[in-house]
């Protein structure tokens, strides 16, 4: 009997040889690993082909017992999900393990976004971690900081908003984006109109008036969506603003300012209760990412004003950047309200060439 007509147990599976394999064999037979062995044995180097290998290799082996066959998972997606609560926890115990574990995270997250965007380009790590972090986030402000009854029911109602805004801009630039991968019969139609296509290593496809690729969103951002993304960073950071300046005046003593914006003072007591020093850390991180967004978000309404790319902002030269770009050439530039217009009015030629 043919084995392909016999069904998968739960601990089976079809490999990337297209070969039936099982989860007990995920440590034999594996040639790049022996091989990279090997080199590090003989004082040689991995080569980048190896890595990619042992990594594609990893994650065809990485699997669950499931009826019908062993069910593939993803490690590297899986990793956000276990990294930010373990050091939202750890960075809970005193203000030292605070800095320890936010300076650990922050170095960790620039050599992983080297390593995996060579080995893994296709990685859906940072977009989890985007999504791990809204949702910790947002469950520790309703389940720890809500129940101090320092939170009145507009405030919550507001900041509701701000995170649906957030959730409904990045969903309609994925769609978006979804829109326009649907055909590349279009790619030869889009040069003929002189719009500019480049190609992104990691999407593995061509994008018209592609800006960057956005690994925190897991999508290519250009003309279709770029507004979007704009409003996207604007809603991010107007939450995690909102619900840090919530938190801190929650579980610190607050004071007014102007008789009408109330800001933290003095948070020396924080650390003396977890659900504080929980609420407190989770604060600081948002607050930090806001930092980030607002920077992003500034950098994003610059470059569409002046008509830059991102890839093109970034192979200026320092002296440029202090003039905010105003000395360097630009090609593309068609002045400021053309510049806007392309990206709030993309559909004028969006649709007309892929449907």
């Amino acid at each position: 009997m043919n084995n392909e007509s016999i069904p998968l147990c739960c601990c089976e599976y079809y490999n990337v040889n297209n070969e039936r394999s099982h989860v007990l064999l995920c440590c034999c037979n594996c040639t790049d690993l022996d091989e990279a062995f090997e080199s590090l044995i003989s004082a040689q180097g991995i080569s980048q082909q190896r890595k990619q290998g042992i990594m594609t290799t990893v994650q065809d082996r990485m699997r669950i017992p499931w009826r019908g066959g062993a069910k593939q998972i993803a490690f590297d997606a899986m990793l956000p999900i276990f990294i930010i609560p373990t050091m939202l926890l750890v960075a809970s115990i005193s203000l030292w393990w605070t800095v320890f574990s936010f300076t650990t995270v922050n170095i960790f997250l620039m050599f992983i976004y080297k390593f995996l965007i060579r080995t893994i380009p296709h990685t859906k790590f940072f977009f989890v971690w985007t999504v791990t972090t809204l949702v910790a986030s947002y469950i520790i402000f309703e389940f720890i900081v809500i129940p101090f009854l320092e939170i009145l029911l507009e405030e919550n109602i507001a900041l509701s908003l701000l995170i649906f805004g957030f959730i409904l801009c990045l969903y309609l630039l994925k769609v978006r984006t979804n829109q326009l991968f649907r055909t590349e019969e279009s790619q030869a139609e889009i040069g003929k109109v002189g719009i500019r296509v480049q190609s992104c290593n990691i999407c593995q496809i061509r994008v018209p008036d592609k800006n960057h690729h956005c690994v925190w969103f897991d999508c290519c951002i250009g003309n279709h969506n770029h507004c979007l993304f704009i409003l996207s960073l604007f809603f991010g950071m107007a939450a995690l603003l909102y619900s840090s300046n919530l938190t801190l005046t929650s579980v610190c003593h607050p004071f007014t300012l102007y008789h009408t914006i109330l800001l933290p003072d003095d948070c020396s007591d924080v650390y003396k209760l977890f659900e504080l020093s929980l609420s407190f850390v989770a604060a600081l991180y948002s607050l930090f990412l806001a930092i980030i967004l607002l920077f992003l978000f500034l950098q994003q309404i610059l470059l569409v004003s002046i008509g830059m790319t991102m890839k093109e902002w970034q192979s200026l030269p320092f002296i440029s950047k202090l003039c905010l770009g105003m000395t360097a050439k630009k090609p593309h530039n068609q002045g400021f309200l053309k510049n806007w217009r392309s990206i709030i009015c993309w559909s004028q030629y969006n649709y007309n060439l892929l449907n």
